[in-house]
């Protein structure tokens, strides 16, 4: 009887983590709030580095970002 009930127990847990996990996947990552700690975490090794390419790369990740969630970040000067 135990060993039946442990067997249910677990199956619900692996369905459960696995609906977790697909919705974070598919919904989460495309939430604006979650987008934006994104680009503030990748600006922020930009200044670290102040490498052209990650700055143009990044440019493009905030206008479209921009353009996608009405927001107004400012784009970076590469110069």
């Amino acid at each position: 009887m135990l060993n039946r009930q442990l067997k249910w127990i677990v199956i619900i847990v692996a369905i459960g983590l696995t609906a977790s996990i697909v919705s974070y996947v598919f919904e989460l990552s495309n939430v604006c709030t979650v987008r934006q700690l994104n680009l503030v975490g990748d600006i922020a090794q930009y200044d670290k580095t102040k490498d052209p390419l990650l700055c143009d790369t990044l440019n493009s990740k905030i206008s479209q970002f921009n353009d996608e969630c009405k927001s107004n970040i400012e784009e970076l000067d590469c110069g």
